[in-house]
């Protein structure tokens, strides 16, 4: 009994007992101090004592339970008995972000919610949302939303992405009876359909100009030419280390060993020239270009020598491509960002005559259709029936 009081001591000394929107602070201090609550790992087993002392005592699991202790909760449950499965860290920081969004919206309108709700309930925000809040914060993302680029409102792939995160947290919500509503029933369908999918298109042309241009810088010149000839996602790219690389002797070719979604392991190949330039590139920051099992140095590196953040060489990357003020560059819609150079390595390996099923294998994709996608606007030039109408005829 000592022990369920200390634990629930605990649990009130850390603040998370009192609602963080009931502080007297501005609304931006208030999103600032769940953030730091929700991204901080430690509370997870006090926690769980404070739901198992509910659960030996017959009471409800999450009596006392704030609206930030229920994220908190929602983002760091364990789904699977083995850790490897359950969310990785950075899947929990994107959550986070999207339901801080959400969270803070609450916040900075708590005063109209209390006027436009019949009975508000004290205590919670979340227990007296209604279906067309939702609505509206759906039509807030859609319409409202300043972003930094100077545009209003979510793209749709964007926008479906964060209602994913919304909704299955409004989900589980009302499965574990914290919300007596089916709030998640009542967004409207964001189906990404495949004419809303930006066009990401670039030719070898534009590709090769792009290298090119940064031949003298050894980084540029490496990073790109690795983007455009592996099709590898930039965060696989940003965690990769020079003890990744290694030769296959039986198979005569350079592969890098990277981690891909879902912890999938994949083995991609390097052509020897990208090797050569990814060599230069380790000469000129005075490491070891010669492979070796135990360098664990990171195989881009920062000027501090550590490895980088994939969003920082991700935005890196989008950066250089501007600087470049090619004109093919100023017409593309919007961003050309690491992203593209996948889609141009699915379709020059396509033009190439690469098996669906390789290029596929390649990308980390778990299902054809997503490698499709890729492929979709040159699949339909290929396929279009005016190539067997004879002009001669004419």
């Amino acid at each position: 009994m000592m022990m369920e009081n200390s634990n629930r001591i605990h649990i009130n000394n850390l603040l998370i007992n009192k609602k963080i929107s009931d502080l007297e602070m501005p609304t931006s201090d208030k999103i600032d101090l769940a953030q730091q609550f929700l991204n901080n790992p430690s509370y997870v087993s006090d926690l769980e004592s404070f739901i198992d002392y509910n659960e030996k005592h017959k009471q409800y699991l999450y009596k006392n339970f704030t609206d930030e202790m229920m994220m908190y909760t929602f983002v760091h449950k364990p789904s699977h008995i083995q850790e490897e499965y359950n969310k990785k860290e950075e899947t929990k920081k994107e959550y986070i972000r999207d339901l801080l969004q959400f969270y803070g919206m609450l916040v900075s309108h708590e005063e109209f919610f209390k006027e436009d709700v019949v009975a508000f309930t004290e205590g919670s925000l979340l227990k007296n949302l209604d279906r067309r809040h939702v609505r509206r914060y759906q039509e807030w993302l859609k319409k409202e939303v300043p972003l930094r680029n100077g545009k209003i409102g979510y793209g749709i792939a964007t926008m479906a992405r964060k209602i994913v995160v919304i909704k299955s947290f409004l989900k589980w919500l009302h499965e574990v009876e914290y919300i007596k509503i089916p709030l998640h029933t009542a967004f409207l369908n964001n189906e990404v359909r495949m004419k809303d999918r930006p066009d990401r298109d670039l030719s070898y042309e534009e590709v090769k100009a792009l290298i090119d241009y940064y031949r003298n810088h050894p980084f540029n010149w490496g990073l790109l030419t690795l983007l455009a000839t592996t099709g590898l996602r930039i965060q696989e790219i940003a965690q990769s280390r020079w003890c990744d690389l290694y030769y296959d002797s039986g198979i005569r070719e350079y592969f890098l060993r990277v981690q891909g979604k879902r912890d999938e392991i994949r083995h991609t190949l390097i052509k020897k020239l990208v090797f050569e330039r990814l060599q230069t590139l380790r000469v000129r920051k005075r490491l070891s270009p010669h492979l070796d099992p135990t360098d664990e140095t990171p195989l881009f590196t920062t000027n501090r020598g550590n490895a980088y953040d994939f969003r920082d060489l991700s935005k890196y990357v989008t950066n250089i491509i501007k600087q470049t003020h090619f004109d093919f560059i100023k017409y593309k819609k919007g961003n050309v960002t690491p992203h593209w150079f996948r889609h141009y390595f699915a379709q020059e390996a396509h033009r190439s005559g690469a098996p669906l099923l390789f290029i596929q294998n390649t990308l980390g994709h778990k299902k054809v259709t997503t490698t499709e996608i890729y492929l979709k606007e040159i699949m339909k030039k290929e396929n279009d029936a005016a190539q067997y109408i004879d002009e001669k005829k004419y």
